[in-house]
């Protein structure tokens, strides 16, 4: 019998996002005298809708264990376990370019090492790519999915 793979993306506690810094981004008071709110002729305005509550961590750590693999396996297999293919090429840089830098940032202190195909295969666009400085001492920063 034939399981179905687990997705690489997961829901998570929307409750707590924006407890230490402000992640969901302006209020309404911020709006309600813009342009656009004076404009508006109806009477209500609905909930934006947004991506918020996703966390792409398992897809991170599942495209830094296929390094060194073909790509177009890698990509198939990806795509067939993500809701939207956009959060694949966060991390992955098919115009890399050397000089360039080696790391990506995903959130406020999470980062990653850049992803690059060359030849068909995944590859790290710079292998000696390090962790940068830490911006505060009350989150706790990741490198590649590891506290640092």
């Amino acid at each position: 019998m034939n399981r179905a793979k687990e997705p690489l993306y997961r829901k998570y506690n929307k409750l707590a996002i924006g407890f230490h810094h402000n992640t969901l981004g302006g209020e309404f008071r911020h709006e309600r005298n813009s342009k656009a709110m004076s404009n508006f002729d109806g009477s209500h305005k609905s909930i934006r809708r947004t991506r918020e509550g996703y966390d792409y961590t398992p897809l991170f750590r599942f495209l830094l264990s296929k390094v060194g693999q073909k790509w177009d396996d890698i990509f198939s297999e990806a795509l067939k376990r993500l809701d939207k293919h956009d959060p694949v090429f966060w991390l992955v840089d098919l115009d890399f370019e050397d000089g360039e830098y080696g790391i990506v940032r995903i959130g406020e202190s999470s980062y990653y090492s850049k992803l690059t195909v060359k030849n068909g295969l995944l590859i790290k666009a710079d292998e000696n790519a390090m962790a940068p400085a830490k911006s505060c001492t009350c989150c706790t920063h990741t490198f590649n999915g590891k506290p640092y």
